[in-house]
């Protein structure tokens, strides 16, 4: 819990979302100096007043951020082992912001954002907590080993494990229920973005269908008409060259008969 923040990527640095403004002025500190230097040659006075006044609210924010790494200073880092749970959920998280615009008058709320932020830092804490209680657990087995077997510590040891034990376990049934909760989330928000995305694009052909559909009607074929004009005069023609002429003696003496 006690590590440096800088020391760990951002995206397992996980603050709570109701104590932010502390976190600002924390991170405001460094302004307190070039504020009272800034009102001094208007008024000492009241350059000392606001700094001392700015002093005295950056040190209550201060005893409620995070001097040091844990829930109850607003701020956690998800431990090593249980990033892949933590991924999951990021996951779901991205899809669900995705999808949640396309609910429209459906959405409830219509902002998830606030929701998906306390889920977020809900489930970052049960993770940090489960990590506790694996360290409880694996300390107290280094803790009794070499201890004889009937060493009154062993059934102390025995006791305390077992409500760990306990603990861990419900734990992990929350973290399981909420993981659950975010990947249903995220499936029927996804079901429901993807169909209307896929509605959209039917409608989109439908209208350049009609497009193509409402055309003019086709006007007349210019050549077709020429093509069955200039088949008829040749049919006539090749019919009339096939008559004999006027000089053409008759049918029997062109064939040398009597």
């Amino acid at each position: 819990m006690g590590t440096h923040t800088s020391r760990e990527p951002a995206d397992f640095v996980v603050g709570d979302p109701d104590a932010r403004w502390t976190l600002r002025l924390v991170r405001w500190w460094w302004l307190l100096p070039p504020v009272g230097l800034a009102l001094w040659p208007v008024s000492p006075l009241l350059a000392v007043m606001s700094t001392v006044a700015l002093f005295g609210i950056g040190s209550s924010a201060r005893g409620l951020a995070p001097s040091v790494l844990a829930p109850r200073h607003g701020l956690v880092v998800v431990p090593q082992h249980e990033r892949g749970a933590w991924s999951e959920a990021r996951q779901s998280i991205g899809r669900i912001r995705a999808a949640w615009p396309a609910l429209g008058a459906m959405a409830e709320p219509t902002d998830i954002g606030p929701a998906l932020d306390r889920a977020r830092w809900g489930l970052a804490v049960l993770l940090v907590r489960r990590a506790g209680t694996d360290r409880a657990l694996k300390d107290l087995d280094e803790a009794v080993r070499g201890l004889p077997e009937r060493a009154p510590l062993r059934a102390e040891v025995a006791d305390r494990r077992a409500e760990i034990r306990a603990r861990h376990d419900e734990l992990t049934g929350a973290i399981a229920e909420r993981l659950g909760a975010l990947h249903r989330l995220a499936e029927i928000s996804g079901e429901h973005a993807h169909q209307q995305h896929r509605t959209e694009q039917v409608r989109g052909a439908l209208r350049r269908a009609r497009r193509v559909d409402d055309g003019d009607p086709f006007a007349p074929d210019a050549v077709a008409e020429v093509a069955e004009r200039t088949a008829a005069v040749l049919a006539a023609y090749h019919e009339l060259s096939a008559l004999p002429g006027p000089d053409a003696p008759p049918e029997g003496l062109a064939r040398g008969g009597p």
